[in-house]
């Protein structure tokens, strides 16, 4: 792949005017020079659409459509819609990126050839020496998830890691030889891409020079009902990525350990109701269908 290549941002928006304004102005200030910006919108009410095409009018935008399809049905429309050539920044709109970040992560992939996704330093917007996500790893053996999380000087090495989410560019070639994500709506399907592009003889390098910082709290108080608010798609999608890509027989042995925790989750946060949905989730997983084939193909366009 030609150093030149250039890199397509796709991000997708849903009544989030706020943070992908300033996400986007974050964009304009890169010293990357060969750079598209395409925000899918999934529908949204607030006005982001108008506004959005008014205020920056070197961004692609991208209606998806009436019908809710999703984080992955709104990357997948992205990526189709990307320059033929160019690598993709998968990027969430709650985002801020440094201005030199891009750079840094093309940097990455110019310098070995079996990178195939590099994820940057994610720190939390609002303290930014502490690191919200340096890659992460899914076991599994018992679908354990471990994020690299804690003070930013624990994390100054460059390294391989399994997976990460939020903020990645991804290799022209990866995408290429996969294809897409899987229709998951959310959860799971980020790690699920990282696992599918190392079968595919690509690695996920985590580069601590390209930063950028997340807006999210670190208080558990906080995240903690949030991510009960998608509990079906969490036990589902879990599921599906352990028939994949791990062992489900022992992850069925560990699974009441999971479900015990996500018990005490959803009463300790007075959401009760939740935990039946992600127990109906988990079980639906293990009959839902998935895919087979390493190649996803994207979104067919007129």
């Amino acid at each position: 792949m030609s150093k030149r290549t250039g890199v397509t941002v796709v991000t997708p928006s849903f009544n989030c005017e706020s943070n992908l304004f300033r996400l986007l102005t974050s964009l304009y200030k890169t010293t990357f020079p060969n750079l598209e910006i395409i925000v899918v919108d999934n529908g949204s009410t607030d006005g982001t659409w108008q506004e959005g095409r008014k205020k920056f009018r070197k961004v692609r935008w991208v209606d998806a459509g009436v019908k809710n399809i999703g984080q992955t049905g709104c990357y997948n429309l992205g990526f189709a819609k990307a320059k033929k050539n160019n690598h993709i920044l998968f990027a969430d709109s709650d985002i801020v990126v440094e201005k030199n970040m891009i750079k840094n992560l093309v940097d990455r992939l110019n310098k070995n050839p079996q990178v195939g996704i590099v994820t940057p330093m994610i720190l939390y917007l609002k303290d930014k020496n502490w690191v919200n996500q340096a890659g992460s790893y899914v076991d599994l053996t018992s679908g354990r998830v471990t994020v690299g999380w804690g003070p930013r000087k624990n994390f100054l090495e460059g390294k391989e890691v399994q997976n990460s989410g939020t903020a990645m560019l991804i290799s022209r070639k990866v995408v290429n030889k996969i294809g897409g994500f899987d229709d998951w709506f959310m959860c799971y399907f980020d790690p699920d891409y990282c696992l599918r592009a190392k079968k595919a003889g690509f690695i996920t390098w985590y580069e601590p020079a390209a930063i950028c910082y997340h807006d999210q709290s670190k208080n558990p108080n906080v995240w903690r009902p949030r991510v009960l608010s998608r509990a079906y798609l969490l036990g589902r999608n879990r599921v599906l990525f352990m028939r994949k890509h791990g062992n489900i027989f022992t992850f069925t042995i560990f699974l009441p350990l999971l479900l015990a925790y996500y018990f005490w989750e959803s009463f300790k946060y007075h959401q009760f109701d939740k935990f039946f949905k992600l127990l109906g989730g988990t079980l639906v997983g293990y009959v839902y269908p998935i895919k087979k084939s390493l190649y996803i193909p994207l979104p067919k366009l007129p």
